[in-house]
């Protein structure tokens, strides 16, 4: 029986993560003078994805790593600024579904956004509900190799929420999603908000695709 549904946030409750993330990469790296061809970008982007945002502009500027540390201060000006939030919007119904979700299921996050940008700015902004028993950000792993697509995150919810893997699902976009999910030996569903498509969420195996998060209670009803 599933207890505890872990959800990634973004691209899966908020949607336009991808773009934003995007938007804060380049204009950091043009802000210190380095310019990419639109698929070199998002090759770098993608190669590091799900990793530190430092680790990701050493990927992009790993022509000029001396330009690393200024393309951080631009990165945070442009994420902590209004160029995130600004892309993103909320599924339409996702406060009532989590509000009905919490009555049968623990809720939890596993997110590679910052817990900050998280509670003060996006949750307030869409008046998402108080219903996360547990928000764990990869900020919050001090060992990069723990990050996903390790297992680390999901097995530290569970066993911060007594929960099983049999009894846990993890809802994701990314492949570095599923592939977290399934080195957990939790039950991945992936969204089709994100990363992924149907044929590629099929390619990694994956059981359980949706158009978007509400339509989770339809997987819910068939486990």
């Amino acid at each position: 029986m599933i207890k505890l549904l872990i959800f990634d946030w973004d691209d899966v409750i908020t949607l336009g993560a991808k773009d934003g993330y995007f938007a804060c990469y380049h204009k950091a790296i043009n802000g210190v003078g380095v310019f990419l061809s639109p698929d070199e970008e998002k090759k770098r982007i993608l190669a590091k994805w799900s990793k530190p945002y430092r680790e990701e502009l050493k990927e992009l500027l790993k022509d000029n790593l001396d330009l690393v540390d200024k393309a951080v201060q631009m990165y945070e000006k442009e994420y902590w600024g209004d160029t995130f939030v600004d892309s993103l919007t909320a599924v339409t119904g996702i406060n009532e579904l989590l509000i009905k979700l919490k009555e049968k299921y623990i809720l939890a996050v596993a997110t590679g956004n910052h817990p900050k940008m998280l509670k003060e700015r996006i949750i307030p902004h869409f008046n998402i509900p108080d219903v996360f028993a547990q928000i764990f950000s990869t900020f919050e792993i001090q060992d990069v190799n723990k990050m996903k697509p390790h297992p680390y995150m999901l097995e530290k919810i569970m066993k911060d929420q007594n929960c099983l893997p049999d009894e846990t699902l993890f809802i994701g976009d990314a492949k570095t999603d599923v592939l977290t999910a399934q080195n957990a030996k939790v039950e991945p569903v992936v969204v089709l908000t994100g990363h992924l498509s149907k044929r590629e969420a099929q390619d990694l195996k994956v059981k359980h695709i949706i158009n978007d998060i509400t339509g989770i209670e339809t997987v819910l009803n068939t486990i």
